[in-house]
């Protein structure tokens, strides 16, 4: 057992091997410089090997002290030296796949549904399908509207904008004022059911859509509206009249209303995130509030934008994506059309007619790439619509008398109330994953669980390689200094 676990007692066999050759060429050559150098090799070989095996039995590397022990069998060393090498492989790949899926930035999202005594009412911006009333088509310049706006006019008949005088004529405020009238279509309004509004509370406002009216979104931020309760009772109601006898020929073939429930300060998209709601009903639109409260930048997967404020909107995805096409309009034209956001010049009758329009089909087709992330804090009302008959047959004489008007009449009315279901919100916010605080601890839990090493492990070999390397430096210095040096040198040390 004992030859096993250890080597055989050295009898100068290894110091005999190493000199024997020197004292042959020694006699042979006569060289007696010669012999003292190769025994200096020798004996400097031999004590770097006690080094290493010192620094192997002193370290805190687990296993590395049974193969580096010389007295310990070969065989017994070559099993610990396989056993060590393979943790320390299994450990680098490890280590390794940690670092990869770190730098993957994966992420994971935290939904926390919160109660609270009140919220934040969204802004409500509503919006007819009809863009311009018949009673002022019919005024002036009804002919270039009719066949500028509504190429079905156009017929056959070649367009020709020259033959028309729109040198000054103000396309923006044209639309302004062929739209419906807020104080026409808005005929009833009532917040929380006790307190009563007007067409006065809404601001007029250009969108995707046309012309609007926005409630709840004043430029003072303490003049928003909360509610501290949920329900019918505790919202917005409206009567609105759709003036469907003052439609006229457009983009939309229906008649109803689209609205828009958003966060204030943010840009209305009606047509593109609006719903609709039809004469003949009343509508019941219950408020659910999500609040995205923090999306990860860069460089995790959602890549999203701390930005501010565009031409005095809130950042949005949808904004970030219409000022691209306004910027490349501008490009193209040197303005923009007049329902589209930005501080460029709107662009007069000629231009929107020989430059705007084919310019937009040509953007639509180009599809140019453009940089809108998501944004870092969003706000998000989903309603959820729900519709009765209105008005019910038992009320609609009483209405025929109030309004002095036909049952036919009646068909221009609907009813909306907008509200929250719930006195709660949800709030999602998303996290690192996989963040510099669980990679290094499963770095030191393997390290531990594989090698038994720490942190103060591999200063130990930092520390080790920095005493061999000086101790290197040193001998070679010592070669390269005179031999009359090194011997005042060894006579001083004899001395001491």
């Amino acid at each position: 057992m004992d030859s096993f676990y250890h080597q055989p007692e050295s009898n100068g066999s290894k110091m005999q091997s190493c000199d024997e050759p020197r004292s042959h060429r020694s006699e042979s050559n006569g060289d007696h410089s010669s012999e003292f150098n190769n025994a200096n090799c020798c004996e400097q070989t031999f004590l770097q090997s006690k080094i290493w095996e010192g620094f192997g039995q002193t370290t805190t590397l687990h296993g590395m002290r049974f193969f580096s022990n010389t007295k310990n069998h070969w065989l017994r060393r070559c099993i610990w030296m396989i056993l060590v090498l393979g943790t320390i492989s299994s450990l680098f790949f490890i280590v390794g796949f940690n670092c990869v899926r770190f730098f993957g930035y994966p992420i994971s999202s935290i939904v926390t549904l919160k109660y609270v005594k009140n919220l934040t009412f969204p802004a409500v911006t509503i919006c007819n399908y009809n863009q311009w009333r018949k009673s002022v088509i019919k005024q002036e310049n009804s002919e270039f509207v009719s066949k500028f706006f509504f190429p079905v006019f156009r017929g056959n008949d070649s367009f020709n904008i020259g033959d028309y005088n729109v040198t000054d004529l103000n396309i923006t405020a044209e639309v302004l004022r062929g739209a419906h009238q807020k104080e026409n279509m808005i005929r009833d309004c009532t917040w929380r059911s006790v307190e009563k509004c007007t067409y006065e509370n809404f601001t007029q406002i250009i969108t995707d859509f046309g012309v609007c009216y926005t409630f709840n979104d004043p430029s003072d931020l303490s003049k928003i509206l909360t509610v501290r309760q949920t329900g019918y009772e505790h919202g917005l109601f409206l009567r609105l009249n759709l003036e469907q006898y003052d439609y006229y020929y457009g983009e939309r073939k229906g008649a109803g209303f689209k609205i828009l429930v958003h966060a204030q300060g943010e840009y209305p998209f009606v047509k593109q995130l609006g719903f609709s709601i039809a004469p003949g009903f009343e509508s019941l639109v219950g408020l659910k509030y999500t609040k995205v409260l923090i999306n990860l930048p860069r460089p995790y997967l959602t890549e999203c934008k701390n930005s501010g404020r565009i031409d005095k909107y809130k950042y949005t995805v949808e904004t970030c994506e219409s000022l691209c096409a306004v910027e490349y309009l501008n490009r193209s034209c040197g303005c923009k059309y007049y329902n589209m956001i930005g501080s460029y010049r709107v662009c007069n009758a000629q231009e929107i007619f020989e430059c705007v329009k084919p310019a937009q089909q040509q953007y639509i087709l180009e599809n140019p790439p453009c940089d809108c992330r998501i944004p870092c804090v969003r706000e998000i009302y989903q309603p959820r619509v729900s519709e009765v008959t209105w008005p019910a047959p038992y009320i609609t004489e009483e209405l025929m008398r109030v309004f002095n008007r036909s049952e036919d009449f009646l068909r221009n009315f609907m009813d909306v109330v907008i509200y929250f279901e719930e006195l709660n919100y949800e709030e999602i916010e998303q996290v690192a994953a996989y963040d510099w605080t669980a990679l290094l601890s499963d770095i030191g839990g393997y390290m531990g669980l594989l090698i038994g090493a720490s942190v103060l492990t591999l200063a130990e070999f930092v520390d080790f390689a920095i005493v061999k390397l000086i101790e290197t430096i040193q001998r070679k210095q010592d070669k390269t200094r005179p031999q009359t040096q090194r011997n005042a040198t060894n006579s001083s040390m004899e001395l001491c």
